[in-house]
C-alpha cells in the first residue's frame, strides 16, 4: 500500500485545518489476514474487516460484524471515489448485525455529502471538553452528589443498564447475553478499583444519577487523539427516568466537572449517539463539541434487539480511533 509523503503530507494538512485540536494523523497500519487495500488518485484505505468475541463487554457496542474504512485523501474528490471502491467489495451489505464504519473529523463537512449519498448516517460522536468551561448546574437542585462506594454497586449497576438500555433503540448499542458479566466488571472499577471513578446524586437518600469516569491514567487508548493533556474519559453518564429534566445531569456534571479541572486535568472525552434528542443538546452545553464523527450503514444487534427509552439524561457508548478499533 502506497503511502506517499505528498499525500500524507496533504492528508494531515487538511485535518489540522479543520481541527487542530487533533493529534497528527499517523501511518495506515499493515493489512492484516482480512484487511484489504484500496487505491485510487490522492488516496490510499485501509479496509479492515472485524468479527467480534460475543464474550466481550465490548460486543455491547460492536456489531457481530464490521467493514471499516481508514482513509488518507487529499480532499473530497478522492474520499468519494474510495467509498465507491469499498462498495464494490459488498461492504454495504444489509443484514442483520453487520455495519461498515469509517471514522473521520466532526468539522470536516466537505465529505458528508458523499457519505449521505450512500447510506450512511452520523452515529456517534467523539466529544471533547477542554479544561475551565462553565458547566450548567442548579446549586438548589435538592440532590446531595457523592463518590460511590462498594456498598452501592447495585445502584450504580442499575442506573448503569438503565442507560444501555435507552441508548440501545439508537442502533449502536445492544444487549448482548455478555453484557451483565461484562457490566459487573465495569461496575467494580467503578466502585472500588483505580480504574474507573464513580459519582452518584441521591434525592433523599435513592440514587438517581450517575456518572462514571476513566482518569488518564487509563485512558490513553481515547487521550491519544488529541493534542491536550492530560486527558480523561467519561464512560457512563445517566439520570433515572422519572428525574429526567429535573436538572440532576446539570448538577451531577458541575459537581464531577468541577473536581477534574481542580485536579488538573486538561481535557475529558467521551461519546454521545448522533440521534439521541437528549445527549446532544446536554453536553453541549456542558461544554462539549464533536471532535470525530463515527458514520455508519446498518445496526449493531439483531433486527428488534432495541432498548426501551427508559433511562436518563445522559449517554456515553465507546470510542473509534482512527485505525476504526473500537473500545468500550
Amino acid at each position: 500500500m502506497e503511502q506517499s509523503p505528498e499525500l500524507l503530507a496533504a492528508h494531515q494538512a487538511r485535518r489540522a485545518a479543520f481541527d487542530p485540536l487533533l493529534a497528527s494523523s499517523q501511518l495506515l497500519p499493515g493489512p492484516g489476514e482480512y484487511d484489504t487495500t484500496l487505491s485510487c488518485p490522492g488516496g490510499v484505505a485501509l479496509v479492515r474487516n472485524v468479527d467480534a468475541d460475543p464474550e466481550t463487554w465490548g460486543y455491547t457496542f460492536f456489531a457481530a460484524h464490521e467493514s471499516k474504512l481508514v482513509p488518507k485523501v487529499d480532499g473530497p474528490k478522492a474520499f468519494a471515489d474510495l467509498l465507491d471502491l469499498w462498495a464494490e467489495q459488498d461492504a454495504f451489505r444489509p443484514g442483520p448485525d453487520s455495519i461498515a464504519t469509517i471514522t473521520w473529523p466532526s468539522r470536516d463537512t466537505a465529505v458528508s455529502r458523499a457519505l449521505v449519498e450512500r447510506g450512511f448516517t452520523p452515529q456517534a460522536i467523539l466529544a471533547v471538553r477542554l479544561a475551565g468551561q462553565s458547566v450548567p448546574g442548579n446549586a438548589d437542585s435538592g440532590v446531595v452528589i457523592r463518590r460511590a462506594k462498594p456498598r452501592d454497586t447495585e445502584a450504580v449497576t442499575r442506573l448503569w443498564m438503565e442507560q444501555l438500555r435507552w441508548d440501545a433503540q439508537f442502533g449502536y448499542v445492544a444487549i448482548r447475553p455478555s453484557t451483565a458479566s461484562g457490566l459487573a466488571e465495569q461496575v467494580a472499577q467503578a466502585v472500588g478499583g483505580e480504574e474507573k471513578r464513580a459519582w452518584i446524586a441521591e434525592r433523599d437518600g435513592e440514587p438517581v444519577g450517575l456518572i462514571v469516569v476513566q482518569p488518564p491514567a487509563y485512558a490513553s487508548w481515547a487521550a491519544h487523539l488529541i493534542r491536550v493533556g492530560p486527558a480523561a474519559y467519561l464512560n457512563c453518564g445517566a439520570v433515572t427516568a422519572g428525574e429526567r429534566g429535573g436538572g440532576v445531569g446539570s448538577a451531577l456534571a458541575r459537581h464531577v466537572h468541577a473536581e477534574l479541572d481542580a485536579e488538573g486535568i486538561g481535557a475529558i472525552l467521551l461519546h454521545y449517539t448522533a440521534t439521541n434528542p437528549l445527549s446532544v443538546p446536554f453536553w453541549s452545553r456542558c461544554g462539549y463539541r464533536p471532535l470525530l464523527t463515527a458514520w455508519t450503514r446498518g445496526t449493531v444487534g439483531p433486527v428488534g434487539s432495541g432498548g426501551a427509552a427508559s433511562a436518563g439524561e445522559t449517554d456515553a457508548a465507546s470510542s473509534s480511533d482512527e485505525t476504526g478499533a473500537t473500545v468500550g
